[in-house]
Order: C-alpha cells, then sequence, then structure tokens
C-alpha cells in the first residue's frame, strides 16, 4: 500500500530512478514490507510492486524499467506505462524511491 500523490511528478522516457536508502525493508512470502522512520509510515508492495523494488536497486532510467518489465510480463508499452506511472509517482511522494541525480 502507497500513499494517494499530493502533487505532480513528472516521469519521463530519460528519467533515472533509484531506491531511496531511507525505508526499512525486507521481503516476507514473496512481498516487500517497509518502514519510514521519515515518515512513520508502513508499507507493503505486492509481487509486482516488489519486481519494481528490485529493478531500482541500482539507477534505471523509466524507459529501462519499462523494458525489464515487459520482459517478465506480458504487457504492452503503452499498458504497462499506464499501470507503472502512477505506482511509480506514489513511490516519489512518499520518499521510497527518488530521481537519481
Amino acid at each position: 500500500m502507497v500513499p494517494q500523490i499530493r502533487s505532480s511528478i513528472e516521469i519521463e522516457e530519460h528519467t533515472i530512478l533509484q531506491r531511496s536508502t531511507e525505508p526499512l525493508f525486507s521481503e516476507v512470502d514473496g512481498e516487500i514490507v517497509m518502514l519510514s522512520i521519515e515518515n512513520s509510515e508502513y508499507y507493503h508492495l505486492d509481487p509486482t510492486g516488489r519486481d519494481i523494488w528490485n529493478l531500482l536497486s541500482e539507477p534505471r532510467s523509466f524507459r529501462e524499467l519499462i523494458a525489464a518489465l515487459m520482459e517478465e510480463y506480458d504487457v504492452s508499452a503503452e499498458q504497462c506505462r499506464k499501470d507503472v506511472t502512477p505506482f511509480l509517482k506514489a513511490l516519489l511522494e512518499s520518499g521510497i524511491i527518488k530521481v537519481h541525480a
């Protein structure tokens, strides 16, 4: 569960994303559970969210992330972008991931 998006964050093809170091996390039964000390919030990511989290262990462009997910899941690029973008925006807003400078 990730919080609602509170601001408009633009993610473009070349945007480089990476996990933040702040949340404590662990994998439990195929899902990621995390605790943000900074936000005093608990989150859990389902298996698809876990895959995205794992892919962002290193800096990766949005384009690269979509390509990797398309290899893993039977989904078109358009549908993948449509499904993943709001999720990434919520993670960015929460500080769970960051735009890599």
